[in-house]
């Protein structure tokens, strides 16, 4: 499957790549995505199929793109690299918003939604009381625990009677909590809908759950300009361009729309 993808991702960079020449200004982007499957090199392709998208559509520009699914490796990227922009989780949105001076231009729909939702699992056997839940909780969104932690439960993490702790591995942390090994899991809108097949699954409950959250967000570094604005343009076009089909199912992805007009509540959620 892995094989597949990259080469239908490579076949997609020589379809639409543009004559050299054309490109002055760049329009550098990282995807950030903590928790999340795979690394930067195996994202590498699709990264280059979406840069050399947008660089055919947006004139006199030159694109690429970076993944990064580890916090650290991310902002390390951002501060030498300084990219353009980029697409960024909402716990990085939250907590790094301010410092790295974000800007949304878009957001993203990554099952053909505009809202996320973060939802608490424990054995079937615990009370319904997340308060008197202790142990360790895992999930993919908690590298940015401060952030989870008041979007969740509205407390920050440190007066949580539990700990949060990042997974790469959602389904491992599912396993662990039936088997009692984890006192509970927190999983986002798909994987707690992709998971509802598990037969293990009859064995959690879910005792809590976010409010509608505003999905992953396309954001501009420092004060946006006509190619931000141009690029927010050629971003929500996608879902219209059949050129963008295939493209668009690499990204796991219905496409791009507004700007979530919550996000400028989020952003000082941590201030």
């Amino acid at each position: 499957m892995i094989k597949r993808i990259v080469l239908i991702a490579l076949l997609l960079v020589a379809a639409v790549s543009s004559p050299a020449g054309a490109a002055t200004q760049p329009l550098n982007f990282a995807v950030i995505q903590p928790g999340q499957p795979g690394d930067s090199a195996a994202a590498q392709p699709v990264m280059d199929a979406l840069a050399a998208y947008l660089q055919q559509r947006l004139a006199n520009s030159s694109v690429t793109g970076n993944y990064y699914n580890r916090t650290d490796d991310a902002l390390a990227a951002v501060a030498k690299e300084r990219p353009q922009w980029a697409i960024v989780s909402l716990g990085i949105f939250i907590e790094h918003g301010v410092d790295l001076a974000m800007t949304p231009i878009a957001s993203t729909l990554p099952t053909g939604a505009e809202q996320e939702r973060f939802y608490l699992l424990v054995a079937k056997e615990h009370g319904d009381d997340w308060r008197k839940l202790q142990g360790r909780v895992e999930g993919t969104m908690l590298f940015q625990d401060r952030a989870v932690a008041r979007l969740l439960f509205d407390e920050p993490s440190g007066q949580l009677p539990f700990v949060l702790q990042g997974t790469f591995n959602p389904l491992r942390a599912v396993r662990k909590v039936a088997r009692g090994q984890l006192a509970g899991v927190v999983l986002d809108r798909l994987q707690f809908q992709a998971m509802q097949a598990l037969p293990l699954m009859g064995q959690l409950k879910s005792i809590h759950c976010s409010v509608e959250l505003p999905t992953a967000a396309v954001v501009w570094f420092g004060e946006p300009d006509q190619r931000a604005q141009r690029l927010a343009e050629v971003l929500q076009a996608m879902a219209s361009d059949p050129d963008a089909g295939e493209l668009l199912t690499l990204l796991q992805s219905a496409g791009f729309a507004p700007p979530d007009p919550r996000l400028a509540d989020y952003r000082d959620l941590l201030q």
